[in-house]
């Protein structure tokens, strides 16, 4: 299955994207960057948004909505979003992030907080790929 992964925040997450990256290829499924790749959103069978909270208090990145805009056919596509523990209400970001994802058509099956890449691996492992 090919599957992108597009971080929204800073750098910082880079070391959590290629963790997320190396279990989805030990799962045999085909992970690509797609922050910064020249394919369309559409070409994934599957997207990862991997986020953090902007601010104290669960502000989601203004930045957000503008980068999801830009990208067209994204309506019934399948979707994990991950937030990074941060801040005092991480909860309230990935609830911000999923109706963002879900305000641009795309089926958010699961939302999880994760702390380090260790709980992104096992976030990853145990995420519902494919449909029952």
């Amino acid at each position: 299955m090919r599957i992108g992964i597009i971080v929204l925040g800073s750098k910082r997450l880079t070391q959590i994207l290629k963790a997320a990256m190396s279990v989805l290829g030990e799962l045999g499924h085909e992970a690509t960057d797609a922050s910064n790749s020249l394919y369309s959103l559409n070409s994934f069978e599957f997207l990862v948004f991997i986020a953090e909270p902007k601010g104290l208090f669960g502000a989601l990145d203004p930045s957000v909505a503008p980068i999801l805009g830009k990208y067209e056919g994204l309506q019934g596509k399948r979707c994990l979003a991950l937030m990074r523990r941060g801040g005092l209400r991480p909860a309230l970001a990935l609830q911000r992030c999923m109706n963002a994802l879900e305000h641009e058509g795309l089926v958010v099956v699961e939302g999880e907080i994760f702390s380090d890449a260790r709980s992104v691996e096992a976030i990853v492992r145990n995420a519902p790929l494919r449909r029952a």
